[in-house]
């Protein structure tokens, strides 16, 4: 019995390497990204240990959070920035619309 449960963990094993192989194989292929080269990958094959790979993550997740929150300073201080360019050109399409057409009326009549 003892046979077949290490028999069965062994395929199971084996099966999920592969399915793992294979799914990053089409990732590379359809993004063009190897992520067996990536540090990430390199740092998780050195861990020994669960609590090693989820130590790995916990600080990914830091540096992401931190990431993203200074992405929002910087699109909280260029939002105001952002919305009096958009009136301005709104002002200025209108404006040189009219320009363009008094030009086009102007060389027809001469």
């Amino acid at each position: 019995m003892s046979s077949t449960v290490q028999a069965t963990s062994s395929t199971s094993s084996t099966f999920n390497v592969q399915l793992i192989t294979d799914a990053l194989a089409d990732y590379a292929k359809t993004t063009g990204i190897d992520l067996s080269k990536n540090p990430f990958a390199a740092a998780v094959k050195r861990t020994n240990s669960a609590g090693a790979i989820l130590e790995l993550l916990q600080q990914r997740e830091e540096a992401f959070k931190d990431y993203r929150e200074g992405n929002r300073r910087l699109t909280s201080c260029l939002s105001p920035a952002v919305n009096v360019i958009q009136a301005f050109s709104g002002v200025l399409g209108g404006a040189v619309s009219l320009v363009g057409r008094t030009c086009h009326l102007v060389t027809l009549l001469t």
